[in-house]
C-alpha cells in the first residue's frame, strides 16, 4: 500500500514520541533488505489510519520506500485508537513508562471509554490496573490510596 494513503493523523499514535535514532535503524535495515512485520491499519471504507507500526511507517519513508506492507483490518479511527494503545506490549521497540501512561491517558479522555473499569482500561492497554488507577486518580485531582477509609473494629492479630 501506498503511504501516503495511511493516516497517521487521528490520534493513533500511543507512543509519547517517535525515537528517531530507532526510526533511522530501521530505515538502515530496510535499505540492506531486512523484512519487517506488515503495519497494522484499520479501513473504514474512506480513511486508513495507522494503528501498529508507527516506527516502521517512518523508517519505511525515511528509505525511500512508498509501498510499505500492510495488514488491513475493517474499523473506524476509534478502533485503531483501541487497537493502539496495547500495541508493542509484546514486540517491537519496548514501551517506555511515559508510552504507557500515554496509552491510558488516551483512553481516559475519552468519555466512553473513561467509565470502564481501571481493570478494563488495563487489559487494553497491556499495562497494571494501578497504573490506571493512578492515572485516574492525577486525572481527577484526588489522592490515591491504597489504606481503607477506616481501620475495621475488633482485634488485631
Amino acid at each position: 500500500m501506498k503511504s501516503e494513503l495511511i493516516r497517521i493523523d487521528g490520534g493513533t499514535q500511543p507512543r509519547a514520541k517517535v525515537d528517531e535514532t530507532v526510526v533511522a535503524e530501521y530505515a538502515e535495515a530496510i535499505r540492506e533488505g531486512v523484512k519487517f512485520p506488515e503495519l497494522v491499519v484499520f479501513s473504514d471504507g474512506a480513511d486508513i489510519w495507522l494503528a501498529d507500526g508507527f516506527h516502521r511507517y517512518h523508517a519505511f519513508r525515511a528509505a525511500g520506500i512508498e509501498d510499505v506492507p500492510v495488514f488491513i483490518r475493517n474499523g473506524t479511527r476509534r478502533d485503531a485508537v483501541l487497537y493502539s494503545v496495547g500495541a508493542n506490549a509484546h514486540h517491537g521497540l519496548r514501551r517506555s513508562n511515559e508510552d504507557k501512561r500515554k496509552a491510558v491517558q488516551t483512553l481516559l479522555a475519552d468519555p466512553e471509554w473513561a467509565a470502564w473499569s481501571d481493570r478494563e482500561i488495563a487489559r487494553h492497554c497491556n499495562v497494571h490496573h494501578q497504573l490506571v488507577a493512578t492515572v485516574r486518580s492525577s486525572l481527577d485531582d484526588h489522592p490515591v490510596t491504597t489504606e481503607p477509609a477506616e481501620k475495621p473494629a475488633g482485634r488485631t492479630y
